[in-house]
């Protein structure tokens, strides 16, 4: 599980079907601000734990930093979109594609956890959209984002990152 989030990596699917299934018949406190926070990893310190966050987060900048030399490379504006659920951000980039689409090459990756329902509003704009299912996960990474990149032709344009609404 992401100790930063609360995510966990699971099965990249668009059917889903996988639940928690963690029980919590265990007694600990959520007293936080006073002490170490717990964490689920029995028999991990709190400095283990702390060393490998780090070392996934190092793991994802390297992601990031590549895909940001591929944009680079490329000549392409990357934004994400971040925002809770029912927010309005396919709402929002439905209308930006449509008013610069005439003017610039645009592209989507659209995160979402289980379906490819707003991939699908973006492709009716006329420009290419990829689905990322992230499955347990509640955002997308550096590794899912460069993999999305390798299936899109986008060069000298703007690339829209949809990402997951589960914030």
């Amino acid at each position: 599980m992401c100790t930063v989030c609360g995510c966990s990596e699971g099965e990249v699917t668009i059917e889903g079907g996988n639940s928690h299934d963690h029980n919590h018949q265990h007694g600990h406190d959520h007293h936080y601000g006073k002490g170490p926070a717990h964490a689920h990893a029995p028999g991990l310190s709190q400095s283990r734990m702390v060393q490998i966050e780090t070392d996934i987060l190092a793991k994802n900048n390297e992601y990031a930093s590549a895909n940001r030399a591929e944009f680079t490379k490329r000549g392409v504006l990357a934004l994400n979109l971040v925002s809770s659920p029912g927010s309005g951000k396919t709402t929002l980039l439905t209308r930006s594609i449509e008013d610069m689409k005439a003017k610039t090459n645009i592209a989507v990756i659209e995160g979402d956890q289980q379906t490819a329902n707003d991939a699908e509003r973006i492709r009716e704009t006329g420009v290419p959209a990829i689905q990322v299912n992230t499955g347990k996960g509640c955002h997308l990474d550096g590794h899912m984002v460069g993999h999305a990149l390798e299936h899109l032709e986008i060069n000298n344009g703007v690339l829209f990152i949809e990402n997951v609404g589960n914030l």
